[in-house]
């Protein structure tokens, strides 16, 4: 009888203080010294209590690591990688999607609770080919994707401890007990409070950013493009460097992000020691068979008063901007889909900020595969531009600083081709006491240089508290 069995899936839902690591770590070695050399890779599952799933990124720093946590949805957070796929150059989508064909055959799910969520491929990709090529993102490159070697995963069923192991790396009695030894190091971090409090703000050292002079020069440049007929719409991005006088912790700005943007979807992707980590308000696709939903999320302003609300449905350049979003994710879609609906415009609320947000869901003329989808929606006018490729390549010219991963399509995608992905928005990479933060800012002809820059600052506001950083 399977250790899932035993335990039951009520045990999904128990309390911290009941759980029994001592049982736990008895089951495990006995998972342990049931799986075959056959060749595959099995994977086994041990139900666990509800705990915050970013507890998991405290575990072996030195490790990979990655969470997915979005709003109104089960959660992911993995260490190591039982399979790493990667890819470069405009065919991305379609060579990541490839990769991974050929790794589903090989799990053997024999030993895993039909209950919890089905292994998934967790990554990202840069937000243009060829533009993830500097220090500080070659690690994470133009696509990469890993399916967690041990992960904790939870959605409305209940919560799991999931591992990924092949029979022949457990012939050795000090490979078997280092695993062991990672599930109980990983079980106390996940049943052990983190600190969400700290005693003082962490202080800056010292930082970088594009002066004031050289943000309206950009958005002079973007519309004098407009101007010319050669654009309609261009996302001006800028990045904020900070040196502070303490090392972040990732975990601990993620808990302080579900505190304080609990309507956002938060997400961290750690290589090579460095974390790429935010908390996005703007979801790209989520499509399951032939059920597809997004959304268009663009016009901004500050949620600094009661009369906010009101201002951004009334303001006209938000709206025009907005439109734009909305036209082009419909062109997109039309060809591929047999039903097309947007819905009512509405203002989404943040802590910080309010935006216009469309959502729009389709049904899907045939079945495709997410990254297909993905590669066909991304970038949308919302973080590129009209026309697209216009955009970019103004993009690609003016903008100091390579984007890398920031606003770039991150999530996940299953052996069925289903999936759900982000804009990775509000966002930023954060490597010991070093934050590399970004912000965007749409910009249409009658956009004014000040006001985008503040439209930045309000975006960062969120990102800045949760790594203890004074706004």
């Amino acid at each position: 009888m399977s250790d899932y069995v035993e335990l039951g899936a009520a045990s999904g839902r128990a309390l911290e203080s009941s759980f029994d690591l001592a049982e736990l770590t008895a089951r495990v070695e006995r998972g342990l010294g049931r799986t075959l050399d056959n060749g595959r890779a099995a994977v086994l599952t041990w139900p666990m209590p509800r705990v915050p799933c970013e507890r998991l990124l405290a575990v072996d720093t030195a490790q990979d690591a990655v969470l997915w946590a979005p709003a109104g949805e089960g959660e992911v957070c993995g260490l190591g990688s039982a399979s790493t796929l990667v890819a470069r150059g405009p065919d991305r989508f379609g060579a990541i999607e490839q990769q991974a064909r050929d790794v589903w055959p090989t799990l053997d799910l024999s030993g895993s609770d039909p209950s919890a969520p089905r292994p998934r491929f967790l990554g990202g990709f840069a937000f243009q080919a060829g533009r993830a090529e500097s220090n500080l993102w070659q690690n994470f490159g133009d696509a990469r994707f890993v399916l967690p070697r041990l992960s904790y995963v939870k959605d409305v069923a209940g919560a799991w401890l999931r591992l990924i192991v092949r029979g022949s790396e457990l012939s050795s009695t000090a490979r078997r007990a280092e695993l062991v030894a990672l599930v109980r190091a990983s079980v106390q971090a996940l049943l052990t409070p983190s600190l969400t409090g700290v005693s003082e703000p962490a202080r800056v050292l010292a930082r970088e950013e594009r002066s004031t002079e050289a943000w309206a020069e950009l958005i002079a440049a973007i519309q004098h493009e407009i101007k010319s007929g050669r654009a309609q719409k261009i996302v001006a991005a800028r990045r904020v460097s900070l040196l502070l006088d303490k090392e972040l912790v990732p975990a601990l700005v993620q808990a302080r992000l579900a505190e304080h943007a609990p309507e956002s979807n938060r997400f961290a992707f750690r290589v090579a020691g460095a974390t790429f980590l935010g908390a996005t308000p703007e979801g790209l696709l989520r499509k399951r068979g032939t059920e597809l939903t997004t959304e268009a999320v663009a016009g901004s302003v500050s949620a600094d008063d009661t009369a906010s609300a009101t201002r951004l449905l009334e303001s006209g350049k938000d709206q025009r901007e907005h439109e734009f979003v909305v036209s082009e994710i419909l062109r997109v879609l039309e060809p591929i889909t047999s039903e097309l609906t947007p819905g009512k415009r509405e203002v989404h609320r943040l802590r910080t900020v309010l935006h216009l947000r469309t959502p729009i869901h389709a049904r899907l003329r045939e079945a495709s595969h997410v990254l297909e989808l993905v590669g066909r929606l991304h970038p949308t006018p919302a973080v590129g531009g009209v026309p697209t490729a216009a955009a970019l390549e103004f993009i690609t010219r003016h903008e100091p600083d390579e984007r890398g991963w920031y606003a770039g399509p991150v999530g996940w995608f299953d052996a069925a081709g289903d999936g759900r992905f982000v804009v990775a928005l509000r966002s930023g990479i954060v490597d010991g006491a070093c934050a590399e933060l970004y912000a965007g800012a749409g910009i249409v002809q009658d956009s004014n240089a000040p006001s985008e820059l503040a439209e930045t600052r309000w975006k960062l506001a969120a990102l800045l508290g949760a790594l203890g950083v004074r706004a």
